[in-house]
């Protein structure tokens, strides 16, 4: 039995399994299917094979371009059969079991990684830390949210910037000083007219930080987390050097 035909087996066994790991030979897979929504999620979601389709188009066009994705081994309106790149790096922040600085080194490579993807003219759309997968020091990127090339890759390349960013100030496994760490390592390894585009950018939320502080204790976890982004790249004035 060949691989596509054990996975085509699966599709059959559990058709309402959206995301499905296996193994085949001694190596494991994921298996990604079609939505089918049920209930209220129809209205929601009223084509998903079309959105399938389009997710797996995008997919090629980033293997064409060597993007850092897990390996494709099928791709059809049907099913999407890739490599298990590991797990995702907020898993590996949540692990009690690793150490500070096992979890900064993962962050930094996590760091370097979208660094160069940017330098491939190539945009994530919503880089977070959950979206990010970790393996042997091996960074595969899953759940790109925009087409891999852009008409426009700086500004894209700027919001990937700022929703890294406030992603890592979302997580509550790493400390303030492994963010700032993160976010140098980032700076060092990007063009610089990107980094100061960057921080150019984030100088429109800061009138909102100062306006809102005094609902700080009552905010919800997206302004949490750009409260504290603005404080590490300009309170603290570190990162703006």
């Amino acid at each position: 039995m060949t691989l596509e035909q054990y996975a085509q087996s699966l599709c059959s066994q559990h058709p309402d399994k959206r995301i499905y790991p296996f193994e085949f030979e001694n190596k494991r897979y994921w298996l990604k299917q079609p939505e089918k929504p049920k209930g209220s999620q129809r209205l929601l979601k009223t084509f998903p094979h079309k959105a399938f389709h389009r997710e797996v188009e995008r997919l090629l066009k980033l293997k064409q371009k060597n993007a850092p994705i897990p390996h494709i081994y099928i791709a059809n309106d049907n099913m999407l059969v890739m490599e298990d790149a590991g797990l995702s790096v907020s898993h590996w922040l949540s692990n009690r079991n690793i150490s500070s600085e096992q979890k900064q080194q993962i962050l930094n490579d996590s760091a370097i990684a979208l660094a160069k993807l940017h330098k491939q003219k190539l945009i994530h759309g919503r880089p977070f830390v959950k979206d990010i997968l970790w393996k042997d020091g091996i960074v595969s990127f899953v759940d790109f949210e925009v087409d891999a090339v852009s008409n426009n890759p700086i500004q894209q390349q700027i919001q990937d910037n700022i929703l890294f960013m406030i992603g890592l100030c979302r997580e509550q496994a790493i400390t303030k000083e492994q963010i700032r760490q993160t976010i140098l390592t980032y700076k060092n390894y990007t063009e610089q007219h990107i980094w100061q585009t960057t921080l150019n950018k984030l100088r429109y939320y800061r009138w909102a930080y100062w306006l809102l502080l005094p609902f700080k204790s009552i905010a919800g976890k997206d302004l949490k987390a750009l409260y504290l982004l603005i404080e590490i790249c300009y309170k603290d004035d570190i990162l703006v050097k």
